[in-house]
C-alpha cells in the first residue's frame, strides 16, 4: 500500500486556486480540509486532495507544483540550463529526447512564470544611476529588425525594464530585396516610426516613478532616447555618451554593454550568422524574459574576481538591491506555480502573457 511522503502529510495549500474565492489571493489558516487521496501515474504517484470551505472547489497539492499536469516533471530545469547556455530549442530536444515543441512550451511557461516572480519581488525603489540602450536584432527575417530597450543599474547590473520595438528595414538593398520589401510593405503595412520613442518613454516613465533620490541616466546620442526623456517630467537626469567612445569598463554603458555580450554569448538565437534565429517577436521576449532572471537571481555579477568589488563573483545583481540574500537556484523561482490572478499587470505585460503582437507579420505558434 502506498503512503504520503513525509512532506505530503506536513504540507498546507497556500491559497484557494479558484479566482472567485475569498481565499484566492488572502487565504486564511484552515481555509482547506483534506479531501482523500488520488493515485497518479506521474510522481509523486499518490497526491493529497483537498475541499476549500469557502467555495467548495476541489484540488491536490499538485495544483501548486509548476510541473503541473506536465507527464515530463523536472524536465524543466534542465530546458533552462540549457537554453540560457547558448543550446538551440532543437539541441536541447534531442539531448532531452523530447519533442521541439515540449522545449517551446517549457520556455513559454518558465517566460510566463518568471514575470509573476519578478512582480512578487517588486522593486519598489531605484537609487542607482541607469544605463540604457537598444539591442538591435531582428525576428523571422532580416526584414523585420527590431530593438530590445534595456534600463541596466550601472552599479548592481540589475536589469530593470526589457521592451520590445519593430523596426523597418533599412540601408542598403539589392533591387530584388526591394521588390520583396514592397511586398511586405504592401500586405502588412510599416512598422510605427516611432516604436523606440514610444517604448522608450514608457521605460523612462516606470524609472522615474520608482526614483527615490535623484540619479543619472547615461544613454547614447541617439534621437528617440533624448526625445522620450524631454518629454518625460524627471527625477532623473540625462547624460549622453559618445558611441565611437572606448567600450571598456570605464565608459559609463559598460553595464549595458556587458549585457549585450551576454546576449551574444548565452543566446543561440542571437549568435552571429546564427540558423536559430528567433521565428517570432513573442519567442524573443520570452527568451529575454528568461534571461533577466537568470541574470538578476541566477548568477554572481561577474564570474570572476574583480579589484574593484569584492563581492562581484559572490552577489547576483538581486543581492545588490536586497531583494535576495543568496544567489538563487531553479526551485526557488520555479518550485511553486504562480497564478496570474494574483498580481495586476499594464498593457504590455498582459501582451506579453497572451502572446499578443499587434504588429507581428507571422503567425504564433502555440
Amino acid at each position: 500500500m502506498m503512503k504520503l511522503k513525509p512532506c505530503q502529510l506536513t504540507f498546507s495549500p497556500p491559497f484557494c486556486p479558484n479566482p472567485g474565492c475569498v481565499h484566492h489571493r488572502f487565504s486564511s489558516p484552515g481555509f482547506a480540509k483534506k479531501n482523500g487521496i488520488t493515485k497518479t501515474i506521474k510522481a509523486p504517484q499518490i497526491n493529497q486532495r483537498f475541499l476549500c470551505r469557502a467555495c467548495g472547489v476541489q484540488f491536490s497539492q499538485n495544483t501548486f507544483d509548476f510541473d503541473f499536469r506536465k507527464k515530463l516533471i523536472h524536465l524543466s530545469k534542465n530546458v533552462l540550463n540549457f537554453a540560457m547556455n547558448g543550446m538551440s530549442h532543437s539541441s536541447i530536444a534531442r539531448e532531452l529526447k523530447v519533442s521541439k515543441g515540449s522545449v517551446n512550451l517549457r520556455l513559454k511557461n518558465l517566460a510566463h512564470q518568471s514575470l509573476l516572480f519578478e512582480k512578487e519581488k517588486n522593486v519598489d525603489k531605484i537609487s542607482e544611476n541607469i544605463a540604457y540602450d537598444g539591442f538591435e536584432t531582428f525576428t523571422f527575417s532580416q526584414y523585420s529588425p527590431c530593438y530590445i530597450n534595456t534600463a541596466v543599474g550601472m552599479t548592481s547590473h540589475f536589469i530593470y525594464h526589457n521592451t520590445f520595438s519593430p523596426l523597418n528595414r533599412k540601408g542598403r538593398m539589392t533591387d530584388l530585396q526591394k521588390l520583396r520589401q514592397l511586398d511586405l510593405l504592401k500586405k502588412h503595412g510599416a512598422y510605427p516610426k516611432d516604436s523606440i520613442y514610444q517604448e522608450s518613454r514608457y521605460i523612462f516613465n516606470e524609472i522615474n516613478a520608482k526614483v527615490d533620490k535623484r540619479i543619472q541616466l547615461f544613454s547614447d546620442e541617439h534621437q528617440s532616447y533624448r526625445r522620450a526623456f524631454n518629454q518625460t517630467i524627471n527625477k532623473i537626469s540625462h547624460e549622453t555618451i559618445s558611441s565611437r567612445a572606448r567600450r571598456n569598463a570605464r565608459n559609463p554603458l559598460f553595464a549595458i554593454n556587458h549585457l549585450h555580450l551576454l546576449y551574444r554569448h548565452f543566446l543561440c538565437s542571437q549568435k552571429r550568422e546564427t540558423i536559430a534565429f528567433q521565428k517570432h517577436e513573442g519567442a524573443m521576449l520570452e527568451k529575454v524574459q528568461l534571461m533577466k532572471i537568470y541574470r538578476n537571481f541566477f548568477q554572481p555579477k561577474f564570474t570572476k574576481k574583480n579589484r574593484y568589488d569584492e563581492f562581484a563573483h559572490l552577489w547576483s545583481p538581486a543581492m545588490y538591491l536586497k531583494i535576495v540574500d543568496r544567489v538563487l537556484e531553479f526551485r526557488d523561482v520555479f518550485g511553486m506555480r504562480r497564478l496570474r490572478t494574483h498580481f495586476k499587470f499594464d498593457e504590455r505585460e498582459n501582451d506579453f502573457l497572451d502572446r499578443h503582437y499587434p504588429y507581428s507579420r507571422q503567425k504564433m505558434a502555440n
